[in-house]
């Protein structure tokens, strides 16, 4: 088991990740944590069924701190990993398969009938409420129907300490936050992700530099939305994918 504390001294970057006054972890850097606690499995890496259980609301974090841990289970060829708090509840779930080969789950291309941005500021403090230390996407293309693209940041460009990460958490988080622009005008609210499929690393580690973050559509109703996230270099190659990210409206009812 890997016990982590969360603390101002030690995650500085997650008080840009804050809800009504209280830093909130998002689903990227629990992605990252779990691809650490796999990091003995063989490669390349797919977490598989990562779903959330409880928020992770950061209650202690300009004082002594929050403390939660990573449990791994092995069951034959597989490894179960559970997000636990320090009473012992689960906040995320996901487990971890063996990988003979891993290709891209489809060509990712710019959606049909991409139109601008609907605002100029992305970062508007209610669907994006993002602090400068998450502030990922430097550019968004546009949006459709189809899905969106823009281009992601990760870690270095944004200034988190760049020592021994797994994945870019950050620039995961910029891919996100594009499903989140896009669902916000499929489905007319703001949402929240909520569980991912699968979590397809072809390229461990930080991004070298900036990529293409594109945004497939798979479904959406009147109060969800599920999309394919990719990450692409400059190299056309796919270094991340987020396969089946299921987003939900939020309770707090922010609309466009």
């Amino acid at each position: 088991m890997t016990s982590i504390l969360l603390r101002a001294a030690s995650h500085p970057y997650l008080a840009d990740h804050e809800i009504g006054g209280t830093p909130v972890v998002p689903v990227a850097l629990v992605l990252e944590w779990f691809a650490a606690a796999a990091a003995d499995r063989p490669k390349p890496l797919v977490l598989r069924r990562t779903n959330v259980l409880r928020k992770i609301s950061l209650t202690g974090f300009r004082a002594a701190g929050d403390r939660y841990a990573v449990r791994r289970e092995v069951t034959g060829p597989d490894l179960g990993l559970t997000l636990v708090d320090d009473n012992g509840l689960p906040h995320y779930r996901a487990s971890v398969t063996r990988n003979e080969a891993l290709e891209p789950s489809a060509p990712w291309t710019v959606p049909s009938g991409l139109r601008p941005p609907p605002r100029l500021n992305t970062y508007d403090g209610n669907v994006l409420f993002h602090g400068p230390a998450f502030r990922s996407i430097k550019r968004f293309h546009g949006l459709s129907p189809t899905g969106a693209v823009g281009v992601v940041v990760g870690l270095r460009e944004l200034g988190w300490p760049d020592d021994g990460w797994h994945t870019d958490p950050p620039a995961v988080d910029g891919g996100i936050q594009l499903a989140v622009l896009w669902a916000e005008q499929v489905i007319g609210a703001a949402t929240l992700p909520m569980s991912v499929r699968e979590f397809r690393v072809h390229r461990p580690g930080p991004f070298p530099g900036p990529v293409r973050g594109f945004v497939r559509r798979r479904r959406a109703d009147a109060l969800s939305a599920e999309c394919d996230i990719g990450f692409v270099g400059v190299d056309g190659v796919p270094r991340l994918e987020l396969v089946g990210v299921s987003l939900i409206a939020r309770p707090d009812g922010a609309t466009r």
